[in-house]
């Protein structure tokens, strides 16, 4: 327990890391980890953390998936990240992006294909290669090809 005097002190650091701001479980983990905190420890610190409501993966996913969503990313890019970054399962996932409001999700999209539309219309000459310019940009963004597909017949690009 490097850089810490007592058990306390890990306390008190750890509570204030997660009071800061909205944390997964993962990073919690992972936090004590670089403190060097045993992992029987760590286990009895999560509990600790959930029981008092400082780490909460509902609450954690609903943040984050709002957050990335204000970005203008794609529900795959917000699932790839949630599942590589913070081993969050598909299942609770699913659950919390069950409950976005759709038409402002592909309302969100539909502006930006429009925006990039207007970018590349002067550049781009040959409609087919403009197409696929603003499907692979909507796509990058993590949309997936069937939303970009019904926002293009809708635009009628």
């Amino acid at each position: 327990m490097r850089d810490f005097c007592n058990y306390e002190d890990i306390i008190y650091k750890i509570t204030k890391w997660c009071a800061y701001q909205e944390r997964s479980e993962f990073q919690v983990r992972q936090k004590l980890q670089e403190w060097e905190v045993s992992d029987k420890d760590i286990e009895v610190i999560l509990n600790y953390l959930k029981e008092e409501n400082y780490v909460n993966e509902e609450r954690f996913l609903q943040s984050y998936i709002h957050g990335k969503l204000s970005k203008k990313w794609g529900l795959e890019k917000i699932k790839h990240h949630l599942k590589q970054q913070h081993h969050i399962s598909e299942s609770k996932i699913n659950e919390i992006i069950k409950n976005i409001e759709i038409d402002n999700y592909i309302d969100t999209l539909k502006q930006l294909i429009l925006k990039k539309y207007q970018q590349l219309q002067e550049k781009e000459q040959d409609k087919m290669h403009l197409k696929k310019k603003i499907i692979n940009f909507a796509l990058s963004k993590g949309y997936n090809f069937q939303d970009i597909y019904s926002v293009l017949e809708e635009l009628k690009f």
